[in-house]
């Protein structure tokens, strides 16, 4: 069994077919999937469970990746001027394709592609710390995965 470090995943977009790093992200959360929880619980239940519920899996949502960027105005993935930027993808709720790179053997990584939106682009600007920008996508669709070697 192998333990990798976090620090070496990588978040792009594709923008007008070109696949772009999101510059300067600090912290990933997700992908996370989860299923629907669906009672079929009935009168008629098998005597064994006949006080159990009983459930059976429903739709499933791919979830929400959140992650931090230390906000850079002037960084093109940022800029809430630019076309595509995180911001302005907010504002146009436009759904786009996204992948997570996360590190494997040697210069193997292990990918998680799916399409999202950005739901929120929150901009922080402590008096003791730097420019930061709290991102959340909302994954709609299923969350392909593969190794790449």
């Amino acid at each position: 069994m192998a333990e990798y470090a976090g620090f070496k995943t990588t978040l792009e977009i594709e923008l007008a077919s070109v696949w772009t790093i999101v510059g300067q992200v600090v912290d990933l959360d997700g992908p996370s999937v989860e299923a629907d929880q669906i009672e079929v619980s009935h009168r008629g239940s098998d005597s064994t469970f006949d006080r159990y519920r009983l459930f059976v899996a429903g739709l499933i949502d791919g979830g929400e990746m959140s992650f931090d960027v230390i906000f850079d105005p002037d960084h093109a993935s940022h800029d809430p001027t630019l076309t595509g930027s995180l911001f302005d993808l907010v504002e146009t709720g436009e759904t786009n394709s996204f992948r997570v790179n996360f590190p494997g053997a040697s210069t193997a990584v292990t990918r998680a592609a799916f399409d999202a939106f950005v739901s929120s682009f929150g901009i922080t600007s402590p008096l003791e710390d730097g420019l930061k920008a709290d991102v959340t996508l909302k994954i709609t669709g299923p969350i392909t995965w593969s190794h790449i070697p």
